[in-house]
C-alpha cells in the first residue's frame, strides 16, 4: 500500500528545505529532491516516511545508524526530523545524481562490460567491508537494483538503510524477516540470523543480475551459458559461492572476496597498477619479507613484533603491501598519534615514526626504492598472502623469508599444497613459523620439509611488547644470517654481537 506524502512541490520544510519533486517511492515511504534555501544551488534528497507504532523504532534506529556512518559510497545525513502529529518523519541526506542501477542495466541492455563488472563488485565491497568492520558489523540486509545508484562516473552509491542492522552476536534468526526476494539470503526468510555473509550473498544475487543482463539473481543448473562473453573467467566460480544456501559455505568476509577476483584481474591490484616491481639496495639493507599461506594466520602481528626487535639494531622501516586497500598503517597512525614522530620531508600520511620504527603505507605507483632511498638497515614487508604481481618476488629475494601457517594438526596439510603451489621448495631457504604451535606439528612438518626451518613461535599477545621467549627465536635468525653474510656481519648486525 502506498501513502500520500504530506509535500508537494514548492513546499518548503522547516523554513529551508524547498521541494522540487518526487524522484522515488516505495510501500511506506517517498524521497523528494529539495533545494536548501540557505546555500543557494545545494540539493539534497529528503526521505519522507510514514511511521506507524510498529515501525517508529526503524525510522529512529536508521537516522541514528546514517549519521554515525563516514564513507564515499554511503550518502551522509545533515538532518532529521522525528515523527510529527500524524507519524510522518523526514530525513534530509546527500542528493546522488544518477539512475539506479535497474535503470542503469535497462539502458546497457546486455552489453556490461566484464571490466564493468569487476570494476562494480569491488566498489560494493569496499562498501560491505567498511560496514561489516564495524564492531558489532552493520548488516545492510537489502542489496538490490534499486538501493544502487550509478554515478555520471559509473561510481556506485549505496542508498536506502531502511532494514540495516547491527549483528547480535549469539542471536538465531532474525526477529522480523525483511529483505527483497529474489536477493536475500535464505536465513533472512526464518532459517536463521542474518549477518555480513547475508550480504555477501546479496552481492552474489547482484553480480549474477549484471552478468545475465538482469535476467537471473538466484544460482539454477546451467547458469554458466547465461554468462558466456559477459563475464571474465573464473567470476562465476565466485559466484556460485556467494549464492550458496549455507552462509558458512559463503566466502568469510569481503577482503576474501576482493583477493578472488584479484587473482582473476592477472592479480591486479586493487588501485589498477598492473605490476609492482620494489628495488631496495640489497649492499646496505637487510630485508624480512613476512607471507602468509591463508588471511588471519598473524602475518601482520608477527611483522610488527620483528620489526621492533629489529629497530634495537638498526634504523627499521615497516611496509603494509598485504593489499592494496589495506587500513592497517592507518589503524596503528591512529592508536599512536598523540606519540607520533613525524618523518621529515615526507607528506602527512604517508609514514610516521614511533618506538624507532618507520611505518609506511603501500606506495601508490612504482616500488619501494623511492620511498627507502637505501636509508634503513632493516626493511620489513608485510606481504599479506602475496597475491599481488612481485609480491611473491620480493619474498624470494629477501633476506629472511617468513612462511606464516597454522600449527593446527588439522590444517598441515594446507601448508604442504601451499608450498607445492608457490614452488618455493627449491628456489628459497625460507622459514615456517606456525604461531602457537605444539612441538608435535614443528617436528612432523620439519620431517616433511627439510629444505626448510621450522619454527613455532610462542604465544605473543601485544606485539609491540616483545617477549623474551619470541625475542630468543629473532635473535636466532638475525645471527644465522649475519655470519653468512660478511658485510652485513660488519655493517648490519654488530651491535647483535656485542
Amino acid at each position: 500500500m502506498r501513502y500520500e506524502s504530506k509535500l508537494s512541490t514548492g513546499q518548503i520544510l522547516d523554513g529551508r528545505y524547498e521541494i522540487k519533486r518526487i524522484i522515488g517511492s516505495g510501500g511506506m515511504s517517498h524521497v523528494h529532491l529539495a533545494e536548501d534555501l540557505r546555500l543557494p544551488g545545494k540539493s539534497w534528497a529528503i526521505k519522507e516516511s510514514l511511521t506507524t507504532d510498529a515501525v517508529y523504532g526503524s525510522v529512529q534506529a536508521e537516522a541514528d545508524l546514517l549519521i554515525s556512518l563516514n564513507h564515499r559510497r554511503l550518502p551522509r545525513v545533515v538532518d532529521f526530523y522525528p515523527p510529527d502529529k500524524d507519524g510522518y518523519s523526514y530525513l534530509v541526506m546527500d542528493y546522488i545524481e544518477g539512475v539506479t542501477l535497474g535503470s542503469y542495466m535497462t539502458a546497457e541492455g546486455c552489453d556490461l562490460s566484464g571490466s564493468t563488472l569487476l570494476k562494480f563488485a569491488k566498489q560494493l565491497l569496499e562498501v560491505l567491508q567498511y560496514l561489516h568492520g564495524h564492531h558489532p558489523p552493520i548488516v545492510y540486509r537489502d542489496l538490490k537494483p534499486s538501493n544502487i545508484i550509478v554515478t555520471g562516473q559509473k561510481e556506485l552509491m549505496l542508498i536506502d538503510f531502511g532494514i540495516a542492522r547491527s549483528y547480535r552476536n549469539g542471536g538465531k534468526e532474525d526477529t522480523v524477516k525483511l529483505g527483497t526476494v529474489g536477493f536475500a539470503a535464505p536465513e533472512q526468510y526464518g532459517q536463521g540470523q542474518s549477518g555480513p555473509q547475508s550480504d555477501l550473498y546479496g552481492l552474489g544475487a547482484l553480480l549474477l543480475y549484471m552478468a545475465t543482463g538482469g535476467q537471473y539473481s538466484q544460482w539454477q543448473r546451467g547458469m554458466d551459458r547465461h554468462m558466456k562473453g559477459i563475464v571474465p573467467v573464473g567470476l562465476a566460480p565466485i559466484i556460485q559461492r556467494l549464492l550458496r544456501h549455507q552462509p558458512e559455505e559463503r566466502f568469510p568476509d569481503a577482503q576474501s572476496v576482493l583477493n578472488a577476483i584479484a587473482e582473476i584481474e592477472g592479480i591486479k591490484d586493487d588501485l589498477g597498477i598492473s605490476s609492482y616491481h620494489p628495488t631496495i639496495d640489497r649492499t646496505r639493507t637487510c630485508v624480512v619479507a613476512l607471507v602468509g599461506v591463508a588471511h588471519g594466520l598473524g602475518v601482520t602481528h608477527t611483522s610488527l613484533s620483528i620489526s621492533g626487535y629489529l629497530s634495537r639494531l638498526g634504523a627499521t622501516a615497516w611496509v603494509d603491501l598485504s593489499t592494496a586497500d589495506s587500513i592497517v598503517h592507518q589503524r596503528i597512525r591512529n592508536m599512536v598519534v598523540d606519540d607520533e614522530e613525524s618523518v621529515m620531508g615526507r607528506e602527512s600520511g604517508e609514514s610516521f615514526k614511533w618506538n624507532g620504527v618507520h611505518y609506511w603505507k603501500r606506495p601508490d605507483r612504482g616500488g619501494l626504492s623511492g620511498l627507502l632511498g637505501g636509508s634503513y638497515r632493516f626493511v620489513v614487508l608485510d606481504l599479506g598472502i602475496g597475491t599481488f604481481d612481485g609480491g611473491m618476488d620480493e619474498f624470494s629475494r629477501s633476506d629472511i623469508p617468513l612462511i606464516i601457517a597454522s600449527g593446527a594438526d588439522w590444517r598441515l596439510e594446507e601448508v604442504m599444497l601451499w608450498l607445492r603451489r608457490s614452488g618455493l621448495q627449491k628456489k628459497v631457504k625460507w622459514k615456517l613459523c606456525l604461531p602457537m604451535a605444539n612441538r608435535s606439528a614443528v617436528a612432523l612438518l620439519q620431517n616433511a620439509l627439510p629444505e626448510g626451518e621450522v619454527y613455532g613461535l610462542p604465544l605473543q599477545f601485544n606485539p609491540f611488547k616483545l617477549e623474551a621467549s619470541l625475542e630468543a627465536v629473532y635473535e636466532e635468525w638475525v645471527n644465522a644470517i649475519s655470519g653468512g653474510i660478511s658485510i652485513r656481519k660488519r655493517r648490519l648486525f654488530s651491535k647483535n654481537k656485542s
